[in-house]
Order: structure tokens, then sequence, then C-alpha cells
């Protein structure tokens, strides 16, 4: 019997008729004053939470730290990272220079390299030998991928994103969270940048009555009704991130 292609992504499955499925490539645009970070980590814990395998790709943010976020958000990460239910793909250490970047134990899949002419030479060489079934059907998430940006052009980045991306995302039957900042980009980019993607999700902040408020909506979803209006918002003790009433 196949697997139903069904995905309940937390925090923005309601805001899609049906909800979500497997092989999508989503699009996070944030500002940096906005509550992606925590939402991100939010969607991961709820998602591992429910049966859903998740990988947390950081590039912005130490590894342990990411770890000790998803502990005070109730998960056993240990024992979730043996289990092979959840992986944390380590793309931060790298850039420091000061340690060699973690891997998951059981997936032979990217070393995260920086340079995307690596990854494409990785991920063709990956797709042509068959994706191993103990890496489909997860759901990954990008905290910050616009650290690209310093280490690639925005060529680069464009035609990785519209030529390797949907190969790799189709490939491996897995829906991947893309986090990008605004206004790291040209204009041009983005314009381009956007058209790569099954949906768009919007992440930022604006002063209300003397208050912060912290919005989401979902901008575009190919192929289904959604609610496109901007939603409030709010953050708990434990750094968790929910729909405000």
């Amino acid at each position: 019997m196949l697997l139903s292609d069904a995905l309940k992504i937390p925090l923005l499955n309601d805001l899609v008729d049906g909800g979500f499925e497997y092989s999508q490539l989503l699009l996070a645009v944030y500002e940096p004053d906005s509550l992606w970070y925590n939402a991100s980590l939010t969607i991961a814990a709820r998602a591992v939470k429910v049966g859903i395998r998740v990988e947390y790709h950081t590039y912005e943010h130490i590894p342990r730290k990411i770890r000790e976020a998803f502990a005070a958000l109730e998960l056993d990460v240990k024992k979730l990272e043996e289990e092979d239910k959840l992986r944390i793909l380590d793309s931060y250490t790298i850039q420091t220079g000061l340690g060699t970047p973690e891997k998951p134990r059981k997936s032979k899949l990217l070393t995260q390299p920086l340079k995307l002419s690596d990854s494409s030479i990785e991920f063709t060489q990956q797709i042509k030998a068959g994706i191993p079934e103990r890496d489909k059907r997860w759901l990954h998430i990008d905290d910050n991928w616009g650290v690209m940006f310093q280490y690639n052009d925005e060529k680069a980045m464009l035609n990785f994103s519209r030529t390797r991306m949907p190969f790799w995302v189709s490939a491996r039957e897995s829906t991947f969270i893309i986090g990008i900042m605004t206004g790291i980009g040209s204009e041009a980019f983005y314009k381009q940048y956007l058209s790569a993607y099954d949906g768009i999700i919007d992440f930022r902040s604006e002063e209300k009555n003397e208050q912060v408020e912290h919005l989401v909506r979902l901008r575009l979803m190919q192929g289904r009704k959604y609610d496109s209006r901007w939603h409030k918002l709010q953050i708990l003790d434990n750094g968790e991130i929910t729909l405000a009433t």
C-alpha cells in the first residue's frame, strides 16, 4: 500500500485547505526581527511529537543551542537522534573554522558544503545512485539559507534553486522549508527566486499601539486554496510559537 502524501505541518497546516504534502518546496521569507527562528523550532518540535521525521539544518546557530531549544520544547533530543527521528545538520561549524561539522550517523547524504557547485555534484551523484529509503519522507527545515550569499553569487543560487533543488526534493520524497531573510539579495534575484517554490510563507513584525506584533501569512500555495491573511503570533515562556486567537 502506498504511503499517503498528506503532511500536516504544525503552526501552518490550518492555513491551507487540505494541508501540505510530501515533495513540496516551501520558502519562508522573514524579516530579521520576526519570529521565524522560534517558529522554525516550534514547527520541527511539534512535527516530531506527532511522528514526522525532521531534519533541522542550521546555518546560523550553534548545534548545541538548537538541541537546548528542542529540549526546552520537551524533546528527548538524544533519544530522537539515536532513533534517527530527528537530525540536526550542521553548516554552522564549518563557517567558524574551529571544528568539524557534525553529521547524522545514520545517513550518508550531504556533507553540507557551502559552495553550491559542490552540492550540485553531490545531489547528482546521490540521485543517480538512488536515495535510500531511510532518507526519504522527511520534513527538512533550513534556518537561514541566505548565509549562502557569503559563498555563492546570485546566479549560482538561482540556478541551484531552479535546477537542482526540485529534483532533490522529488528524489527524497521530502518537503523542504527554506528560510531566507529579506533584503539580502537584489530585487531581481528575489523575483526570480520566488518562482522556484511551491509555497511562500511570510514572517514579519510591526509596531502597533506602542507594541511590537509578530505576524505570519501564506503568500502563495500552488494548486491549493489557502488563507492569505496575516495572523498574529505569540511566544510562550519556553520559546514555543502559537497562532494568537
